[in-house]
């Protein structure tokens, strides 16, 4: 939130990169936004784009499947409440939940990829 603050005061627009964080660590099986999901008749990760949204954050979701390209879009039906908003916002374990550059073993990781790269995700 600090980052986010700091990047408002300057003019400069923040962006979710990689919302999805590619699905890693259960993020669409997360109680919550799947509680949230049967509340708005959506999925979870159409509350995630809605919540990245509405708290002013620009986010491009990547895809290669259509059917999940047309889920990203259909968002602009409902707004989630200012309750649901705040609930959503104590997930934040104020770490990446894709590539954590402060966690040594996360660095090696993309290192030895670099070195040795296969087809999987980073």
């Amino acid at each position: 939130r600090d980052e986010i603050k700091i990047m408002r005061e300057l003019g400069v627009q923040p962006e979710g990169w990689a919302p999805f964080a590619e699905g890693l660590k259960g993020m669409f099986q997360e109680p919550l936004l799947m509680e949230l999901a049967g509340k708005y008749g959506k999925t979870p990760a159409q509350v995630i784009l809605k919540w990245d949204i509405q708290d002013g954050i620009a986010v491009i979701p990547k895809s290669t499947h259509k059917e999940r390209m047309m889920e990203n879009a259909d968002i602009w039906d409902f707004e989630l409440d200012a309750e649901d908003m705040r609930k959503i916002r104590t997930l934040d374990t104020d770490r990446p939940s894709m590539l954590d550059v402060n966690n040594p073993d996360e660095v090696k990781r993309v290192y030895d990829y670099l070195k040795n790269p296969v087809l999987t995700t980073l």
